[in-house]
């Protein structure tokens, strides 16, 4: 196959059908395609990035997340016969009206149409509970902006603006629900230095159903911070957010020791995709890890229900 650069982007994009500000985003996140420069510095592409970028199509089509997918090319793996099971960044498909609710959130986030996003997201909050809403529009939703923001289709600040609308209506449907709420505390936050608090709305929502109040601390909440928390408004559980791995200089079996600590005695919860990495060192510390917002729900009903 040819490897002489000779293709400009616009050409490549009409070849294999992938936008060229994809086909940029490919080049620097994931190291494929892999063009020349001219001397006036315009991309030139080879057959053989033609190519490539075509079985990086290929192999999307069949379930594969773009980085694992550009992972195989660059390494010359063997490439997979059958589709490999969907993973939790490409949910299953939603029936009926929430499908169609889905449907329009993104084609708002697509279009960069703040208006049109905040009317669609605040009309599904009417289509079932609070948390059936968020399991089953909203969290879809933004696991899928995350995808395709992912492959290249949407950017940064499309990403941006549907996590802030969507936090915003989240805040405001848990705050009309807290206030109206008698039920014992709950103290949620993200772990140190995590930043990505809209997940502390899940959890919320989750918190309310099992009859509880929740008070959200948010963003990068060290251990002194909960157990101040935890001294005056004395809460039942404590549940925690960790959406990223630690910084460099975060041990894990120091950091949730000092959580348990922080604690006093009462039950604690950690969740979040990266939570995953450290569960012994929660579990050692004294910690339950959790999945989904659900099994928080479940272990507060279940522990209303002894206290009852």
């Amino acid at each position: 196959m040819n490897t002489e650069p000779r293709y400009r982007i616009h050409a490549v994009a009409e070849m294999t059908g992938v936008p060229a500000p994809t086909l940029r985003a490919w080049e620097r996140r994931y190291g494929i395609p892999r063009p020349g420069r001219s001397e006036s510095a315009y991309r030139l592409y080879s057959d053989t990035d033609v190519s490539e970028v075509r079985q990086l199509v290929q192999l999307q089509t069949r379930g594969l997340a773009p980085s694992e997918a550009a992972r195989l090319l660059l390494e010359g793996g063997p490439m997979p016969a059958e589709p490999p099971p969907l993973t939790l960044a490409t949910p299953a498909p939603l029936p009926g009206v929430t499908d169609q609710a889905l449907a329009r959130i993104l084609d708002a986030v697509m279009a960069y149409d703040q208006g049109q996003l905040e009317r669609e997201v605040r009309a599904a909050l009417y289509l079932g509970t609070p948390m059936e809403v968020y399991e089953g529009v909203l969290a879809p939703a933004l696991r899928e902006v995350g995808l395709r923001w992912e492959r290249g289709a949407l950017d940064v600040a499309g990403e941006h603006l549907a996590s802030r609308v969507v936090a915003g209506a989240l805040g405001e449907l848990t705050g009309t629900l807290t206030r109206a709420s008698s039920g014992p505390r709950v103290v949620l936050a993200c772990v140190e230095e995590d930043q990505h608090d809209l997940p502390l709305y899940g959890v919320a929502l989750a918190v309310l159903e099992a009859r509880h109040r929740p008070v959200i601390l948010g963003q990068r909440t060290p251990p002194s911070a909960v157990a101040a928390t935890v001294a005056r408004l004395e809460p039942v559980a404590i549940g925690l957010s960790m959406t990223v791995p630690l910084a460099p200089g975060l041990e894990a079996g120091a950091l949730f020791r000092a959580y348990g600590e922080a604690s006093g005695g009462r039950p604690w919860f950690v969740g979040g995709a990266a939570s995953t990495a450290v569960v012994h060192e929660i579990r050692a510390a004294g910690g339950h890890p959790i999945s989904t917002p659900s099994d928080m729900r479940r272990a507060l009903e279940n522990a209303h229900r002894r206290r009852e």
